[in-house]
């Protein structure tokens, strides 16, 4: 191995960011064009070889000489572009097993009513006070009463108390999207 190959080797590992910038743009665009033997958007090959320079200077210290150093970055653009390729094949595959129903008037019609509603329970929610939403946004990522407490810095009597007056005003808010559902079933 050359001379300048080992300083790089050591530069890299001691985590010099200049030798870091000059690799990379040494071997930039070599690693996009060989992505690009597997993937056809030269965008998604450029996000692939930015991804793997992260992976590598995570793990600079595994590596003593520029030749494992490469075979990394080949093998890892490699199976990544492989991974994007298969779950592409999976999202097609999903795409055409429901093709018919996504091009279907109910499906339009069942995901126009899911977003209204979820629309029209977000801007309920904004009504309410600001300590009131805080509780409820949080009870709706399934935090328990303990936790919601713990991260407002308040008692859990006051969390019960927010969520039970919480719901008490979007019950009767939108008590009228009850009479929607059953219209719309």
């Amino acid at each position: 191995m050359k001379r300048n190959d080992l300083l790089l080797v050591e530069e890299l590992k001691d985590g010099k960011e200049k030798t870091l910038k000059s690799f990379y743009e040494e071997y930039f665009a070599l690693f996009v064009s060989f992505a690009n033997n597997l993937l056809l958007s030269e965008e998604e090959c450029k996000d692939v070889v930015h991804d793997v320079f992260l992976k590598y200077w995570d793990t600079r210290n595994d590596f003593d000489n520029l030749i494992a150093i490469r075979a990394f970055f080949y093998k890892t653009i490699r199976n990544t572009c492989l991974n994007l390729i298969r779950h592409q094949q999976v999202q097609n595959k999903y795409i055409a097993e429901n093709l018919q129903y996504l091009e279907s008037d109910d499906f339009m019609h069942e995901t126009i009513i899911k977003k209204e509603i979820f629309h029209i329970i977000h801007n309920e929610i904004k009504s309410l006070t600001i300590m009131e939403q805080k509780v409820l946004l949080l009870a709706l990522e399934e935090k328990s009463n303990e936790e919601i407490a713990q991260e407002l810095g308040i008692a859990v009597s006051t969390v019960k108390s927010h969520k039970a007056k919480s719901y008490a005003i979007l019950r009767e808010k939108l008590k009228y999207l009850k009479i929607l559902f059953i219209l719309l079933s």
